[in-house]
């Protein structure tokens, strides 16, 4: 199995991943989120957010961004970081795809439509996948 094939799987396990990107003040700006409803493919991987948050902020100015996910168990650790670029999608068929009914009470309008829901797109350029102290690295 390949490192890409490995992070694929991983990928679609995982409860978190941490987003990262570069902010105005040129330090990086992290947090956490959970996944998104549906997770098809490491090529490109979607997150719910607010429009109004910084992290959005930031990515409308400098997309160059980075997706790390983990997962440990007691003797045992993978992790994968990937490389790439992050946009706020505008695309309402998307939005309403990665809406659920548990943000109902974080959204005013209670709707995909709500101007603050906001989705992220990630596309990946390249990525390193952690497992059994070996670095692997690849490409998309």
């Amino acid at each position: 199995m390949t490192a890409k094939e490995k992070a694929e799987k991983l990928h679609k396990k995982v409860g978190t991943f941490i987003l990262s990107c570069i902010g105005s003040d040129e330090y990086p700006l992290t947090k956490a989120v959970v996944p998104g409803k549906h997770r098809e493919s490491l090529s490109e991987i979607y997150f719910c957010t607010n429009t109004s948050s910084k992290f959005a902020d930031e990515i409308s100015k400098n997309p160059k961004s980075n997706v790390y996910f983990f997962s440990k168990k007691i003797f045992w650790y993978k992790g994968c970081l990937l490389k790439g670029d992050m946009e706020i999608v505008t695309d309402m068929g998307i939005k309403e795809k990665y809406w659920q009914s548990v943000f109902k009470n974080a959204y005013p309008q209670k709707s995909f439509t709500d101007p603050d829901f906001c989705v992220l797109k990630f596309t990946p350029t390249s990525g390193r996948f952690y497992s059994n102290f070996k670095l692997e690295d690849f490409e998309f």
